[in-house]
């Protein structure tokens, strides 16, 4: 399916030719910890995307080859993503957090021509050059790049043959199953991040922070929107403290982040985090509680505003001034339908499973065509989520894979928690379903304690700790009682003390999987 523009090429020369023009304001700012940042102007990053390209060459890609790259988030990944896209070669970006052995093993399956990884943030670089030794990929380094000469030759904007063929791919997050790779190409990327930029109304100018990783959707859409209209990335060390200085020292007026660090800002001291520059702040990749966003409103003054999209679709949707529930509208080149489980479209209102439609959807699961199929038909790409439209808003209920079936009653974990979270006890929350042999299965609750008299009695000898536990069990049923329905209170109950964190993933979602 075509999606071709007039304007495609153009915004292509935007992003991976990057000229000063009229504007002087810098494409990236870095931050890079001990009061020092970087600056880096579209004429500097220019040059760093012309020596990636050097270096690429110089290890034998080629058109069709596959790169992989990881770090933290820096000019120069983005740099390298951009050097393979002017060669005609496939971008797999991976993150910097994944064990060696797991880089080793994408690397290899996906029989990458080369790997390009940050030295300094790999903690066994030996293991993983042993790892990649026995036919793997030649193995570079990013630090290494400003070592390459500038490529000067004269060459096309890119060398892909056709912009709809494969140019990246993203690993899905595994939550609920075995990372897949989603291949998607040049041609539906710039089509979906124009209208990201429309959507939650990205200017030129204006400075965005991404305290999320580049080698997820997410991140990596919002970087190039921002690119696309000529604003500024704002790139911060991925931790709590390094976005709270980033947010200080930069006012940035657009910020993307997963549910979690809005929590962890919303949980700072009176006057600790400055978001008086805040325009617009993007919350993706994993559902937003409700209370949550009434709570950072509250405390900031600052609506989230809410999104939806998946590795697989890209970014579909974007609250700006819709109902506070809602992930907002869809985007103009796509459509939703909310269907049945005979593959039925309900009508408005009505709860089923969300299925995206349109151009802009993966091209599929690279090498696993049984996986496509079960989850792509006519450009349609059956998303797992249970939700339902009003008004041309939609609204996500929760993931089947993740629904809890007590008694025959579905339950869907991302009430429970947002009902859980309303409690002044709780930090952090998991709801998961647990076996059961009469009633099939039971609704669990994993607490994570805020700071305090409880969560210090969690910390404490065996008799301490069981009798807490035990009064806790019985503050949070009342607590149920008043505030959920029968069949959607929890059963069994498991409290951990503040410093005991739940298990996350690369991309700040908390890891269910380990709790089960």
């Amino acid at each position: 399916m075509t999606v071709q523009t007039a304007n495609t090429n153009s915004m292509l020369e935007i992003l991976l030719r990057p000229k000063q023009g009229e504007l002087d304001n810098p494409v990236f700012i870095q931050m890079l910890g001990d009061g020092k940042e970087r600056v880096v102007t579209r004429p500097q990053y220019d040059a760093l995307i012309k020596k990636a390209i050097t270096m690429l060459e110089a290890a034998g890609v080629t058109v069709g080859d596959r790169v992989m790259m990881t770090a933290p988030n820096m000019p120069e990944l983005a740099a390298v993503i951009i050097a393979s896209w002017r060669l005609g070669a496939m971008a797999v970006p991976v993150d910097f957090r994944m064990t060696v052995g797991e880089m080793a093993n994408v690397a290899k399956k996906l029989k990458c021509r080369a790997a390009i990884v940050f030295k300094p943030a790999i903690k066994d670089i030996e293991e993983l050059e042993k790892g990649m030794s026995d036919g793997g990929p030649k193995l570079l380094c990013l630090s290494a790049l400003d070592g390459y000469s500038e490529d000067n030759k004269e060459r096309p904007l890119t060398k892909f043959k056709n912009l709809s063929d494969p140019a990246f791919l993203i690993l899905t997050s595994g939550t609920t199953g075995t990372p897949k790779g989603a291949e998607h190409d040049l041609e539906t990327l710039v089509l979906n991040i124009h209208e990201l930029a429309e959507m939650a109304h990205i200017q030129n100018v204006q400075k965005a922070l991404i305290p999320v990783p580049v080698s997820h959707v997410l991140g990596l859409e919002v970087m190039l929107a921002v690119q696309l209209v000529k604003g500024t990335v704002l790139f911060a060390e991925l931790s709590i403290p390094g976005i709270i200085k980033a947010i200080n020292e930069h006012k940035p007026e657009i910020m993307v982040g997963v549910p979690t660090i809005y929590g962890a800002l919303a949980a700072m001291p009176e006057g600790a985090v400055d978001l008086s520059g805040g325009k617009v702040i993007l919350c993706g990749g994993a559902p937003l509680p409700m209370s949550l966003a009434a709570d950072f409103e509250k405390r900031f003054g600052k609506r989230l505003n809410n999104g939806y999209g998946s590795t697989e679709s890209k970014i579909i949707a974007v609250n700006i001034n819709g109902p506070v529930e809602s992930v907002g509208k869809i985007a103009p080149s796509t459509t939703v339908e909310i269907r049945d489980e005979q593959g039925k479209v309900l009508p408005d209102g009505e709860q089923g499973e969300i299925v995206i439609c349109g151009p802009i959807l993966m091209k599929g699961y690279i090498d696993n065509p049984e996986a496509t199929k079960a989850v792509m038909e006519n450009h349609c790409y059956k998303t797992g989520d249970f939700g339902y439209l009003k008004e041309g808003y939609l609204f996500i209920a929760g993931r089947a894979k993740e629904m809890i079936i007590v008694a025959g009653n579905k339950v869907f974990p991302s009430e429970v928690e947002d009902a859980l979270r309303k409690n002044p006890l709780s930090k952090e929350i998991a709801v998961i379903g647990v076996a059961h042999s009469r009633l099939g299965q039971l609704v669990k609750a994993v607490i994570v304690l805020a700071d305090g008299e409880w969560s210090d009695k969690l910390n404490g000898d065996d008799a301490t700790k069981a009798e807490a536990k035990k009064a806790l069990k019985e503050q949070f049923k009342d607590f149920c009682n008043q505030n959920l329905k029968r069949e959607l209170r929890p059963m069994e109950w498991e409290f951990r003390p503040s410093n005991q964190s739940l298990p996350k993933t690369s991309a700040g979602k908390i890891d269910k999987k380990q709790l089960s």
